[in-house]
């Protein structure tokens, strides 16, 4: 029995004395990251809406000399919409939009999108507490799309009904481009890990409907932007270090 005990603790030392180290080791680490920008866009972007939020959701790799390979999907939101004219044919002279029953109704918009990129980063670990720690660059490609979407109170305009919203929402489509450059640290106890900093989003896009109420063909070729800081909270996947000793 105490031969066994002894053999159990050296088997423990051994295997702490020769795991994976994020002190002195880079490693291949999975991940997964969630993250939120707050943005603020520019171009052709500015022209219809304000302010954007985007939260995230990156899934990738680290390799063991610092390249990073993620999919990354993000959802844009935001209530400021500078092209809030595209109700107007539906509005009285007094300018109130009148449900079926004779009665103002009050119709919101709101800007909601997605983008969905394939991104690749270099890590340099020239700051932070280990070689998995550091300045993070980042480029990627793929898909951007947003739309105007339409809250009608209780479907009661019928000029507003789900099928009819097609011809309002300014749906848009696109290729979307991706630069980040920021610090990524991954801590030596595997217990803080996050990242943060500057995010550049490059639309090149274009109109989706032949046609919208008040507008005519929408068709349009558009270059957009949004710029912000995206701060994400990391879930690293590291893994079991294998047992080197078996007991019976």
């Amino acid at each position: 029995m105490k031969q066994h005990l002894l053999f159990l603790i050296f088997s423990l030392f051994t295997t702490i004395l020769f795991s994976q180290n994020l002190n002195d080791t880079v490693l291949n680490i999975p991940f997964i990251n969630l993250s939120y920008s707050p943005q603020i866009p520019g171009g052709d972007f500015a022209k219809r809406y304000g302010l954007t939020s985007s939260v995230g959701l990156n899934i990738g790799l680290k390799t063991g000399k610092n390249w990073q390979f993620e999919f990354e999907g993000t959802f844009l939101f935001g209530n400021s919409i500078k092209e809030d004219n595209i109700l107007d044919y539906l509005k009285t002279d007094e300018g109130f939009i009148i449900d079926q029953f004779g009665d103002a109704v009050n119709v919101l918009l709101f800007q909601r999108g997605f983008t969905e990129s394939l991104m690749i980063g270099k890590l340099f670990p020239v700051i932070g507490p280990n070689k998995n720690s550091g300045i993070m660059v980042k480029f990627g490609a793929g898909f951007m799309h947003h739309k105007i979407r339409v809250e009608n109170q209780d479907d009661q305009v019928p000029a507003l009904t789900k099928k009819n919203l097609v011809y309002v929402d300014r749906l848009t489509m696109g290729l979307a481009l991706k630069q980040y450059i920021g610090y990524q640290h991954l801590s030596d106890r595997k217990l803080i890990n996050f990242n943060i900093g500057l995010e550049l989003t490059e639309g090149i896009t274009q109109g989706m409907r032949d046609y919208q109420f008040g507008y005519g063909a929408y068709r349009d070729k558009r270059n957009e932007f949004l710029l912000g800081i995206r701060a994400g909270w990391i879930f690293p996947i590291y893994r079991k270090t294998p047992e080197e000793f078996y007991l019976d």
